[in-house]
């Protein structure tokens, strides 16, 4: 008997090591103490954009690196509500209000990375006439597109960012919706945008970069059911998720949007009928995830589903709001923050297992890396910034290392994954059955 159970003991006990060895808590990088009004990770997880509020001192956009809760350089205005940052952080931009001047505006800097102390914006713009509030700025992967709404029902674009100087540039083209513009999105490449109205509505505009003047978008659905809360198109534009926060409230999906046109309905809709505060989506739009009022939604394999209602792939329930939902851009790893009751910050895999919890670290905002490994968490009141180490990591889409060399696509690298760590499994059990033998040998000696 002795024989069979300590095989078997050492067999449970490896597979014991190997699970424990993907369950890894964070690894808080560091913290500071100010209020957030918006928040945002460059996607190679090195540089991290912040906007806090005039509350008791200056408002700020205060950047930093991984590597320091010291910012590398801030900068003063009356009220800053939005930030983006591009894919290596070398270019940021803020929406802002000047009380002077009792205008908004958009700012921008260059070379974000090697800026220090105060620097002025390279550019700022025309006053655009209201709040650019979060989920209403975006800018693509290389910086040299920049989308802003919340300005009441105006929709703003520049194109050409990164050569652009000087004070009140116009933008490229604009667009003067029917009703209140509340979130905004921008492909990687800045071609396609996508805008949530109060409409209700979503409008989506293809070729943007080309564009000018007063541009009408492509298409623009209007079957959704409340106000949009948040919005959501894949990188190569062809994928669109919308959130609306009313009650009900749906997660609305459109495949094939590049094609689409006049008022087309979604391809699918979700069965949850709940205020919805947030979505997000994989940069292949496959996955889906959606923060609100009760819990966390995710639809995997969201390119061909069909079904209306379409119920979730999973759900995490919670007696609280998510306020904020976040994804990698594999699709493998959502981190949600509930910030109403329980202050807790969740981190799932896409098959919805809890890989961990925080309920030290409060939030109400998330960005996260395009790998998943680095979490960025702002916090309006009580005032902190977390930026994060989650532990678990998935190949990006594309993204270019600093020096230009285009990473391996996500797809090939996710392909080989599995196959790598079941090769990884194949030799620690190996090992495992050789120990074995060597033991039953010894003991029939």
């Amino acid at each position: 008997m002795k024989l069979v159970l300590r095989p078997l003991l050492a067999l449970s006990l490896l597979a014991m090591m190997i699970s424990t060895a993907h369950a890894q808590p964070p690894t808080p990088l560091w913290s500071d103490d100010v209020e957030t009004t918006d928040i945002a990770v460059s996607k190679d997880g090195q540089y991290v954009a912040v906007a806090t509020p005039s509350e008791g001192r200056p408002s700020e956009v205060r950047f930093y690196s991984r590597s320091s809760a010291t910012p590398l350089w801030t900068w003063s205005a009356d009220s800053f509500y939005s930030v983006a940052i591009s894919e290596h952080g070398e270019y940021v931009a803020a929406g802002g209000y000047v009380w002077e001047a009792l205008d908004y505006y958009v700012f921008y800097w260059k070379n974000a990375r090697a800026l220090t102390g105060t620097p002025d914006p390279d550019w700022t713009s025309n006053d655009v006439g209201g709040g650019i509030d979060e989920r209403c700025l975006d800018m693509s992967d290389d910086g040299n597109y920049v989308v802003a709404c919340g300005t009441g029902v105006n929709v703003f674009y520049w194109a050409d960012a990164r050569h652009k100087s000087g004070v009140n540039v116009a933008t490229t083209w604009n667009w003067l919706s029917g009703s209140w513009v509340e979130a905004v999105d921008l492909s990687s490449d800045g071609d396609y945008v996508v805008v949530g109205t109060t409409g209700p509505d979503v409008a989506y505009w293809k070729n943007a970069r080309s564009l000018s003047g007063t541009a009408d978008p492509d298409w623009q659905s209007m079957e959704l059911d409340t106000a949009v809360a948040d919005v959501a198109v894949s990188d190569d534009g062809n994928y669109v998720a919308a959130a609306t926060g009313g009650a009900p409230g749906t997660v609305y999906y459109w495949a094939g949007a590049r094609s689409l046109s006049g008022d087309p309905s979604a391809t699918w809709y979700s069965g949850e009928e709940t205020r919805h505060t947030s979505i997000d989506m994989s940069c292949d739009g496959d996955s889906v995830v959606a923060g609100a009022s009760g819990g966390v939604f995710f639809w995997g394999g969201a390119r061909g589903l069909t079904g209306k209602p379409q119920d979730p792939s999973w759900d995490y329930f919670t007696e609280s709001i998510i306020s904020d939902v976040a994804i990698n851009d594999a699709g493998t790893y959502v981190a949600a923050v509930d910030d109403v009751f329980i202050d807790t910050l969740f981190f799932f895999d896409r098959q919805g297992n809890l890989l961990w919890e925080d309920l030290e670290i409060r939030g109400d905002m998330l960005s996260m890396s395009c790998d998943g490994r680095t979490l960025a968490v702002g916090h309006f009141a009580p005032e902190t910034v977390w930026l994060l180490d989650t532990g678990y990591s998935s190949p990006c889409c594309g993204v270019t290392p600093v020096g230009g060399v285009v990473s391996t696509p996500t797809a090939a690298l996710i392909a080989v994954a599995p196959f790598v760590a079941f090769a990884g499994l194949a030799v620690a059990v190996a090992v495992a059955v050789a120990v074995v033998v060597v033991f039953a040998k010894k003991r029939a000696a």
